[in-house]
Formats: C-alpha cells, structure tokens, sequence
C-alpha cells in the first residue's frame, strides 16, 4: 500500500504582526493550487528522514519521539492489507522522500508545506491519529508555521501552531507576483520587533478587518490589508512597493505582501480580476498567477 499526502501553500499572508499582549499572529494568506509538496513512504536504508531537508528531518524526529512517548515505548502497529504490522518505531528498513516546486524564501510557506507534508505521511501510515493542531504544534517546535492543512482563512497563532478561528470573507481574487526575483530571504534571520505601540496597532487593525469580514466589506478589507503591507515594509522592504500602493488605489483593490518574503499581489473583487491582471502584468514585467477565494462564513 502507498501512502504519500501533498501539501499546497499559502500564499503569503493578509496580516501578520504582534498583538498588544505581545502574541504573534496572522491571518492566513489564500491557499495555492499551483504550489505543493509531496512527501511519500517508501523503502530504504537508513533513519526514516535521511535525506530529507533539515527542517523536516527535525520536524519527523519529533514526531516519532511523540509517538514513542505516547505508546509508553511500545511497537506501533498499524493494519496492512488487513495484516498487523509491527516495526520498531513503525519506521524500519523506510525512509520518507519528498518533492515539490515551492521556491524558498518567497513567501510561500515552503519550510511548512515541508514539514507538514512529512509529518502528514507518517501520521497516516503509521495510523497515529494526531489532530491537525496537534501536527501544527510539532511544526511549530521547528519554526513559525503557516496553517497549510485547512483552506479556510485562519486566524493562526504561528509560533505555538494554534488555530484561533476561521475568517469568512466574500468572495475576492488574488494576483501576486514575485516583487524582487534575484532575492531569497532567509526566514531565519527576520527580525520582527513588538513595543506596546505596535500591539495597540495590530489589535486595531485585526480588530477592524475581523469586523468588515463580518460586513462583506471589500473596501475595508482591501485597506486592512495594505496596512499590514505597509508596515512590513519596515521589516523587509520591497522594490516599487509604492508603485504597487498607486495601483491599488487606483483600481480599489488591496494590496498584500509575503510577510517573510518577496511576495506581494493585489486583492480584488472577481468581476474585476481579467483587466486588474492584464494591467498587472504590464507593470510588473514577471508572470502573474491568480487564486480566487468563494468560501463564505459568515
């Protein structure tokens, strides 16, 4: 029996700062169709994630300490083909291989669809039965994750991996685009900085977009979201940022960055996606792609 389990990203984030009790947060950006990775089990000599990228060897490693901790030391066993399997860790003579085409340091979750593609694979083959929060919380042990097991618009707590609630929204389109090509930034060394200012703004802000979620209100939202756009300019800034801010103004749409990386795009309402793109394409000079968000919560 096979068992592998693909990943899509998220695509940057709508929000992302600090709350005024000093918790880091964000609002998810919308789930890719385009971007993924793959992990698969599959035979091989060896530990289990040889091979692997360090982030999700690391990630692995702590699954199967979990599992082992939660089985008292004990085999796991899972039922194959109606057969009991038993190994020690449930890993033997298996190696978990991934692959995908999320290029790193963009902004598009590349390190949690990693992760969390891993981490899904074994949970299923080893028949554990972890919760999507609880492999979050793994992931989050590695680094900040991205909630990247749900399409749903998330309120996320990305240092503990805590799922706060889902976000409606009324139905919109994204066209993003690698702002700065050349550039791969190294999430490792972002420094993002909380003073108490800073939460009363992000409180505000989270605030105020949560409330015109609830209203249907594109205007709102689209201004919501630049201004967490336009604040993280202060941590990594973009080239033409303030060309990409005239656009939105000028089409009523609203513009969004990759927290962490060089992502940005512009949210719109759908009718308005094929001309906003055409004329995106113009000004930017690099492929364009476009998601489109219908799920309604509210």
């Amino acid at each position: 029996m096979e068992f592998s389990t693909k990943i899509y990203s998220r695509i940057g984030e709508l929000m992302q700062g600090f709350l005024s009790d000093g918790s880091a947060f964000m609002v998810s950006g919308f789930s890719s169709r385009r971007w993924f990775s793959e992990a698969r089990v599959e035979e091989g000599d060896g530990a289990p994630g040889a091979g692997l990228p360090p982030k999700a060897a690391r990630a692995l490693a702590l699954l199967l300490a979990l599992m082992e901790d939660r089985k008292g030391g004990q085999q796991v066993m899972r039922a194959t083909q109606g057969k009991g399997t038993q190994a020690k860790g449930g890993m033997d003579g298996l190696r978990v291989g991934l692959r995908g085409n999320i290029p790193p340091g963009k902004g598009l979750s590349s390190s949690s669809t990693d992760i969390l593609s891993v981490l899904c694979v074994v949970n299923d083959y080893l028949a554990a039965g972890l919760s999507s929060g609880e492999l979050y919380q793994v992931a989050a042990q590695v680094e900040p994750t991205d909630p990247c097991l749900s399409d749903d618009i998330l309120l996320f707590y990305q240092h503990s991996g805590v799922p706060c609630r889902s976000i409606g929204l009324p139905p919109m389109s994204l066209l993003y685009f690698d702002a700065e090509p050349g550039r791969v930034i190294n999430t490792e060394t972002v420094q993002r900085p909380w003073t108490p200012g800073v939460g009363k703004f992000f409180d505000w802000l989270l605030f105020s977009f949560l409330r015109a979620a609830e209203a249907g209100d594109y205007e709102a939202l689209f201004e919501r979201v630049t201004a967490s756009a336009e604040y993280n300019q202060t941590v990594i800034g973009l080239p033409r940022f303030a060309d990409y801010c005239r656009l939105a103004r000028d089409t009523r749409s609203g513009l969004m960055v990759a927290h962490s990386g060089t992502i940005a795009g512009l949210l719109t309402r759908p009718e308005d996606c094929a001309e906003l793109q055409a004329r995106l394409q113009a000004a930017t000079g690099v492929p364009v792609y476009s998601e489109h968000y219908s799920q309604i919560l509210f």
